[in-house]
């Protein structure tokens, strides 16, 4: 005669076979299983778009950004704290580096002699080396690309050669989605949250890589103390 199962050993298996199947569950909502944002059904030039306008409208955002330049012995390079209206930090260029703050239409530079002395305005060098400087109008045009606005509308010119597959990968373990052209362009964007870009690569003659990080509110940034105006000078 077979031996009937016990009602305690039976309620223990399904116990067990229900906690088995909450902890699945709770696996698939939780850790790893954050909802997308997406873009991952998306067409990769829209991708691109609603990328450029995330980065357009975040409140800030750290830029670091290179140009690997054929040409040129040294490469370019900026890194940069940027908000709608501000902006900070370091730009190197031909093997000079430049301090940067940018406040709406003001702009403040200060640089070493030796940028002075490489451009040939020796007798800039003296009254100028290592002091901050409000720059004129016409020479400050050269930085007003160094703003999030500019910044979103120069990187859309490559929104049109994105095509293909939309895939999913990771960058420095976040979930992200990569929108690519086949000259080597490439998106990399969060798969999570708002739309922001991670890592844009730009092929062309020049290679340029801009990598995004920091999101969040805009740091506090204030006019440089008793800066030199170049307006003022004539």
């Amino acid at each position: 005669m077979r031996a009937r199962p016990r009602s305690g050993a039976i309620g223990r298996a399904l116990l067990g076979l229900g906690l088995l199947l909450a902890l699945g569950a709770a696996a698939a909502c939780g850790g790893g299983g954050e909802k997308t944002n997406g873009l991952e059904k998306l067409p990769a030039a829209e991708v691109g778009s609603r990328t450029l306008a995330a980065l357009r409208s975040a409140p800030g955002v750290h830029v670091v950004g290179t140009e690997e330049d054929p040409s040129s012995d040294s490469p370019a390079r900026y890194d940069l704290v940027m908000s709608a209206t501000t902006t900070r930090g370091t730009i190197e260029e031909y093997g000079q580096r430049t301090q940067l703050v940018k406040i709406s239409d003001d702009t403040y530079v200060r640089r070493g002699r030796s940028f002075y002395t490489a451009t040939g305005d020796g007798d800039a060098a003296d009254l100028l080396a290592d002091r901050w400087v409000r720059l004129a109008p016409a020479d400050a045009a050269k930085y007003s690309y160094f703003t999030l606005g500019r910044l979103s509308d120069s990187l859309g010119n490559y929104l049109v050669g994105l095509t293909g597959e939309v895939r999913r990968e990771k960058v420095d373990g976040a979930r992200a989605v990569r929108a690519a052209a086949p000259d080597g362009t490439a998106f990399l964007v969060a798969n999570t949250g708002p739309a922001y870009p991670l890592r844009i690569t730009v092929a062309g003659s020049s290679t340029n890589q801009v990598t995004f990080d920091g999101y969040g509110p805009p740091a506090a940034v204030t006019p440089p103390d008793s800066a030199v105006d170049l307006s003022s000078l004539g």
